[in-house]
């Protein structure tokens, strides 16, 4: 195995393993400092079994409104607007992303496509930018270069996807 090949396993290996390794403690919040939430995308559990996920849109005395856009049960739960009464919220997970390795795995993937690409290019019977064999060696450098770099960018974007759960204190 070449030493880049080995560089490029270990960074997707580092960017596969990173949401695990920003695992936290969930959060503790009391009713007062749920407006910090306001706008932000959260998932609840029901009481009853059931679960909604949408935006926060606003933090009353007694009960939470968020604006639902997936549900469980859209007949019990549908989509828009709903009160999530105080009693009965306890936990909520807080759904958030970042761009950062979604960068490096972009980035990542371009370079590894562009190495693995130079070289399926001239493996094509007879070499990159030999006569009449240019258009399929073009074609074979820029799908692999297409392909790593599509792949980078999915393994960044689910290294970025971050949940945090949120205890609320009454």
């Amino acid at each position: 195995m070449s030493l880049r090949l080995r560089a490029l396993a270990a960074a997707l290996l580092l960017l596969w393993l990173a949401p695990a390794v920003r695992a936290v403690s969930p959060q503790r919040l009391t009713w007062e400092e749920l407006p910090r939430l306001l706008g932000k995308y959260v998932s609840i559990a029901l009481y009853d079994g059931g679960a909604v996920a949408g935006k926060v849109c606003e933090v009353q005395a007694d009960a939470l409104l968020i604006q639902v856009y997936k549900s469980t049960d859209l007949v019990a739960y549908p989509r828009g607007p709903m009160r999530v009464p105080r009693a009965t919220l306890h936990v909520l997970d807080l759904h958030g992303k970042g761009f950062k390795y979604r960068l490096i795995g972009t980035a990542l993937g371009f370079a590894a496509g562009a190495a693995g690409g130079i070289g399926v290019a001239v493996g094509v019977q007879g070499g990159l930018f030999s006569e009449g064999r240019s258009r399929v060696s073009g074609a074979a450098l820029v799908s692999v270069m297409a392909g790593a770099t599509a792949a980078g960018y999915f393994v960044g974007n689910a290294a970025d996807r971050r949940t945090t759960t949120v205890r609320i204190i009454h």
